[in-house]
């Protein structure tokens, strides 16, 4: 199975996204990013560390068009290292397609700027359908737009599609050989669980109503069924935090706490994907799931500034 990866290609690799990972933005410079006055600020605080922006018109269209190709960029430029991770490494390009498709759907359903559609005008609900369909996520589309008529949170739209991402990696033939179909499933099991917790805790913190959070939660990760649907109850994050911990996970004070707790196994389980000494795989995929994380919030942030948004609201509109 290992044939086709040398060693010295991952420490490469786990050398390179290293490096790129001092450059990733602070929790603080994101939140000073929501205070730009407008998208032209916006490039100009970040053209430093986004290049692509700097040939760029301020407009959210153009803003999104370059920071999602620096992201497939990036993912090409560390596939090319080591090709035999490409089924691993690619999972998160669909989650960038989908921010398109997010954006556009949030247009058709009168909560985002036009900007955001091709020729910036709504499409007919058919048309539309047709259009995301074509794109391959018309069971995502139908879902969210479910949830939003039932809730009119637009925030949910964007865990229905994280949702549907975490199903589609626990339940994938992913491609990778035989030889680490258990650690993968391992790491689903993990990306199903940081899921849950994110968006319990997120949306507890946020008055989501308990029945949208009970709808969206999967199975699928080391928490039981019963429990998740108990948590999503809870209007308390300390009694999250406590029906986590009788399910046998740490003691965390905070839904930080346990995101970097989450954070910390899947890069220890990405680096055991491979075989014993094959450790740059689990520092690769880390940092493309942080340059995602990264690429997401800015994006939001770019879209939030065009809509007027106040600074103060940006970074609390988002449960996920």
């Amino acid at each position: 199975m290992a044939e086709g990866i040398a060693l010295t290609d991952l420490v490469f690799g786990a050398v390179k996204a290293s490096s790129r990972k001092g450059r990733l933005l602070t929790n603080q410079q994101l939140i000073d990013l929501a205070g730009s006055r407008d998208l032209k600020d916006l490039i100009n605080r970040l053209k430093d560390k986004y290049p692509a922006l700097s040939t760029v018109t301020p407009s959210l269209k153009e803003v999104e068009k370059a920071l999602l190709k620096t992201y497939r960029d990036e993912v090409g430029d560390l596939v090319k290292i080591a090709p035999d991770l490409a089924p691993v490494l690619r999972m998160p390009i669909r989650e960038v397609e989908g921010l398109q498709v997010i954006e556009a759907l949030k247009t058709q359903l009168g909560i985002a700027s036009l900007e955001t559609v091709e020729g910036q005008r709504r499409h007919g609900k058919e048309e539309a359908m047709a259009k995301f369909s074509s794109k391959g996520f018309a069971q995502e589309v139908k879902d969210a737009t479910d949830i939003f008529e039932k809730y009119k949170i637009p925030g949910l739209i964007d865990a229905v599609f994280a949702r549907h991402r975490v199903l589609g990696l626990v339940n994938a033939d992913t491609g990778i050989p035989d030889d680490v179909t258990e650690e993968l499933k391992q790491y689903a099991r993990l990306k199903a669980d940081m899921f849950n917790a994110d968006i319990l805790l997120r949306g507890i913190q946020n008055g989501v109503d308990g029945r949208a959070l009970a709808e969206l939660v999967v199975s699928g990760g080391s928490m039981p069924h019963k429990l998740l649907q108990e948590a999503a109850k809870q209007t308390d994050i300390r009694k999250v935090l406590a029906l986590i911990e009788g399910a046998g996970l740490p003691k965390v004070d905070s839904a930080r706490a346990l995101e970097e707790y989450y954070e910390s196994k899947i890069l220890r389980m990405m680096s055991r994907t491979y075989y014993d000494g094959y450790l740059g795989a689990g520092a690769i995929m880390g940092y493309l799931e942080l340059k995602l994380r990264e690429t997401r919030n800015i994006v939001r942030i770019a879209n939030s500034i065009s809509l007027g948004i106040d600074p103060k609201r940006i970074m609390q509109e988002f449960i996920f």
